[in-house]
C-alpha cells in the first residue's frame, strides 16, 4: 500500500527533505504536492512555515505478473472441472441444481472461494424420480379419481464454459419418462380406503399405462335415478291472437281465454315415476324421495281415454289447482241477449254467463264460470265463482266473487275438529278391546256400535254436537262443495247418527274415516291462489265481494263495502263506506271536504296510495290507524321495519 506524509519547515525545499528522510525514498518514488509556502501572517506579526504533501507513487506490475493474474480462473472441459489461480484472485465456483461439487470432501451448494489448497470435485447428479399417485373421492362418495404423475429418469451432464473467474457450474438434461405403477397397487389403495365395489378396470388400465400426468376415474358407485313426480301437460295455447284493429274488441278478452271445440285435447297426465336408490363407494345407500302424484279429476264436461283428456262439448276450459288435486272442466255459456227481470225469471247456470242487458230489482244470477253484464245491475245479486264484468254501474246489489271459498274454510276448519274426535274415539276403541282380550276388527257391529254410544254420551259429548253441525253445514252448500265433501258427510252420518245402520260399524270404516278426512285436510287446508276479478264502473250502496282483485274502472264507488282478498284499485272517487283488501289498494279520491267517513282497511303487508286523501279518511294497516283532518296529496301509507305505520 502506498505511503503519505504531510510536513512543515521554513522552507518548501526543507519540507520536502524532512519528508524524504522519513519516508526513505528519492524524489523518484513520490509525489510532491504544496500545500502552502512559506510567508508571514497579515500585518507581519507572526511567520507562517511552508507546508508539503509527499505521496510515495504506487510499483507497478510487470508484464508477466498481469498476464499471471488474467488467467487466473475456473472453466469445465470434457465434463471436467478445471481450476488455476491467479497472484492477487482466487476463482469462484457457483453450483447449480443437478451439480454435486465437494471441497475438501464436504459439498458446497452456495458460491464458494476455491483455493490453492483446496481439493475439488464436481459431477453432474443423475437422479430417479418415481411414479406416485393419489386417489381422491368427491363429496358424495360417488367417484374415486386416480390422479397419476409418472416417473421420470433424469440425466445430467456438466456443460462445458471458457475460462471465469466466477463460473456458475450448468448441466444439460435428458429426461426419460417411465411408469412403473401396477394394477395390484391401486387396486390395494382403493381397498384400504373400504372400496371394493364399483372398481373401473379400464380405469386402472389407463392409470397405469400413462406417460402424462392425468386425472382419471378408477371407481364409481351407482348414481341414484330421482324420482319424476306426477305432472299434467296442458295442450292449450294461451298466447292472444292479434285482432283485427277495425273490429269490435269484447272488454272481456283483457285476459286471453283460450277455447276448445268438441273433442280436442286439453291435456295430458303424465303418471309418477319412482326413483331407484343409489349406493355410493362406501356402500352406503342414498334413498331417493317417493314422487309426488296428482289427483286428476275430470268433471261431466271431459272425457278421459288413456291419460288424455278431451273436451266434450266447445267452450272455456279450466283447469283448476288446489295442492295436488286438479279439477278439469269445459265451461258452457249462456247468452241472454236482453235483460234479466221477471219475466225472464232468475239464472243458475253451470258455465259461463252472459247477459246483454241489465239485470233488475230482486233477480238473482249465479254461475260457476264467468258472469258478464253489459249493462246496469240495480237491487240484485250476483254471485259469480271465477270473475265477474260489469260494464255498468253497480245500485244497491251485492255482488259476490269466489265467496266459496268462505265455505271451504269454515268446512276446513271444523274437519279439523272432527278429525280429533275420530282419532280419540279410535284410539280409545282400541284401549277397551285390547282390555278384554278382543280383537277391534272381530267385534260385532251391534257391540261395537253400542260401545261407540256409550263413549260418545260419557267422554266424547261434545262431538255429537260437532258432527251434526258439520254434516248440517255440508248440505247447506251442496251446490258449492265437491262430491268427496259429501260422500264424507254422509258416511259420518251412518257411522255416528243412523240408529238403525249396522252394518258399516266396525273399527276399519272408522279408520277409513279417519284416513278420507286427512286427506280433505291435505288437498284443502292450502289455499287456493285466486285469479278472480270484480270489475265495474262505478257503484252505489253496494256490497262487492272478490276472493281475488276488484276494479272500479272509472266513476268510483259510494258508501259501498268493497272487500277483496288481494288488491283493490278504484278509478274516481271512493266516499263513504269501506275498502277492505288482503294486499294493495290503489284509490284516486277518497273523503270529502264535508269529511265523509271513508275507512280504508289492509293487512301488515299490505300497502295504501291515494292520489288525494280529503277529511273524513280513515286508514289502517295491521293495527295501526291514521285519519287525516286536512286535504293530503299523493299519499302512500304501510308499516316500516318497527312496525309502525310510514306516511308518505
Amino acid at each position: 500500500m502506498a505511503r503519505s506524509i504531510t510536513t512543515q519547515a521554513e522552507t518548501v525545499a526543507e519540507a520536502i527533505k524532512e519528508a524524504l528522510e522519513i519516508l526513505q525514498l528519492t524524489m523518484d518514488d513520490v509525489h510532491v504536492h504544496v500545500k502552502r509556502p512559506a510567508g508571514t501572517s497579515m500585518f507581519g506579526l507572526r511567520k507562517v512555515l511552508a507546508e508539503v504533501t509527499v505521496n510515495e507513487k504506487e510499483k507497478k506490475e510487470s508484464v508477466h505478473e498481469q498476464a499471471e493474474e488474467i488467467l487466473a480462473g475456473v472453466r469445465v472441459h470434457n465434463e471436467r472441472l478445471e481450476v488455476r489461480f491467479g497472484k492477487l484472485t482466487y476463482p469462484i465456483i457457483v453450483p447449480s441444481i443437478g451439480v454435486e461439487l465437494r471441497i475438501n470432501g464436504t459439498e458446497c451448494t452456495e458460491r464458494t472461494i476455491v483455493l490453492s489448497t483446496d481439493s475439488v470435485e464436481c459431477s453432474a447428479r443423475s437422479e430417479d424420480v418415481a411414479a406416485h399417485f393419489v386417489i381422491r373421492l368427491d363429496e358424495d362418495l360417488m367417484v374415486a379419481t386416480a390422479v397419476v404423475t409418472p416417473g421420470k429418469r433424469i440425466t445430467r451432464t456438466l456443460q462445458d464454459s471458457p475460462w471465469k473467474q466466477i463460473l456458475n457450474i450448468q448441466v444439460s438434461e435428458k429426461v426419460d419418462v417411465y411408469n412403473e405403477l401396477t394394477t395390484e397397487q391401486l387396486v390395494e389403495e382403493l381397498n384400504s380406503m373400504g372400496i371394493d365395489t364399483g372398481i373401473s378396470l379400464n380405469g386402472i388400465r389407463q392409470a397405469v399405462n400413462t406417460l402424462e400426468y392425468t386425472e382419471i376415474i378408477v371407481a364409481r358407485g351407482i348414481p341414484p335415478i330421482e324420482s319424476q313426480d306426477a305432472r299434467l301437460d296442458i295442450h292449450l295455447n294461451f298466447k292472444k291472437i292479434e285482432e283485427d284493429e277495425e273490429e269490435l274488441v269484447d272488454f272481456r278478452e283483457h285476459n286471453f281465454i283460450p277455447t276448445v271445440k268438441a273433442g280436442q285435447l286439453i291435456a295430458t297426465y303424465i303418471p309418477a315415476v319412482q326413483g331407484s336408490n343409489g349406493k355410493n363407494l362406501k356402500g352406503e345407500t342414498y334413498k331417493v324421495k317417493p314422487p309426488k302424484d296428482i289427483i286428476v279429476r275430470p268433471l261431466d264436461t271431459v272425457d278421459s281415454v288413456v291419460h288424455k283428456l278431451y273436451a266434450k262439448i266447445d267452450g272455456r276450459p279450466v283447469i283448476e289447482w288446489r295442492s295436488k288435486l286438479a279439477k278439469i272442466y269445459v265451461n258452457r255459456e249462456y247468452r241472454h241477449a236482453s235483460d234479466v227481470n221477471l219475466e225472464s225469471g232468475n239464472i243458475h247456470f253451470e258455465g259461463d254467463v252472459w247477459i246483454g242487458g241489465s239485470v233488475h230489482p230482486s233477480m238473482f244470477i249465479a254461475a260457476s264460470g264467468i258472469i258478464t253484464i253489459m249493462k246496469n245491475c240495480t237491487k240484485a245479486s250476483i254471485r259469480g265463482t271465477k270473475s265477474v264484468f260489469i260494464q255498468g254501474s253497480i245500485f244497491s246489489s251485492t255482488v259476490t266473487v269466489g265467496i266459496q271459498e268462505k265455505v271451504i274454510t269454515m268446512m276446513v276448519n271444523d274437519l279439523t275438529e272432527v278429525l280429533l274426535y275420530l282419532r280419540n274415539i279410535e284410539s280409545a276403541l282400541v284401549q277397551i278391546f285390547t282390555l278384554r282380550n278382543e280383537d277391534p276388527e272381530e267385534v260385532a257391529p251391534f257391540i261395537l256400535k253400542q260401545v261407540i254410544q256409550l263413549l260418545l254420551e260419557q267422554k266424547y259429548s261434545d262431538f255429537t254436537e260437532l258432527n251434526k253441525h258439520f254434516i248440517q253445514l255440508v248440505k247447506n252448500h251442496t251446490r258449492r262443495l265437491d262430491k268427496e265433501w259429501i260422500a264424507f258427510a254422509d258416511r259420518l252420518y251412518l257411522l255416528f247418527i243412523d240408529p238403525l245402520r249396522e252394518e258399516q260399524t266396525n273399527i276399519l270404516y272408522l279408520r277409513k274415516l279417519i284416513k278420507e278426512a286427512n286427506n280433505l285436510l291435505e288437498v284443502y287446508s292450502e289455499e287456493i291462489r285466486p285469479e278472480s276479478v270484480l270489475q265495474a264502473t262505478f257503484a252505489l250502496n253496494s256490497i262487492l265481494y272478490s276472493n281475488g282483485d276488484i276494479h272500479i274502472r272509472s266513476k268510483g264507488v259510494y258508501n259501498c263495502s268493497v272487500t277483496a282478498l288481494h288488491d283493490i284499485t278504484i278509478k274516481g272517487v271512493c266516499r263513504g263506506g269501506e275498502v277492505i283488501a288482503g294486499r294493495h289498494i290503489e284509490l284516486d279520491e277518497t273523503g270529502s271536504n264535508a269529511g265523509v267517513k271513508t275507512f280504508i282497511q289492509t293487512n301488515e303487508e299490505g300497502s295504501i296510495h291515494i292520489a288525494k286523501a280529503y277529511p273524513g279518511t280513515l286508514i289502517q294497516i295491521g293495527s295501526q290507524r291514521h285519519e287525516f283532518l286536512q286535504i293530503r296529496q299523493q299519499v302512500t301509507a304501510k308499516l316500516n321495519e318497527q312496525g309502525l305505520l310510514s306516511i308518505t
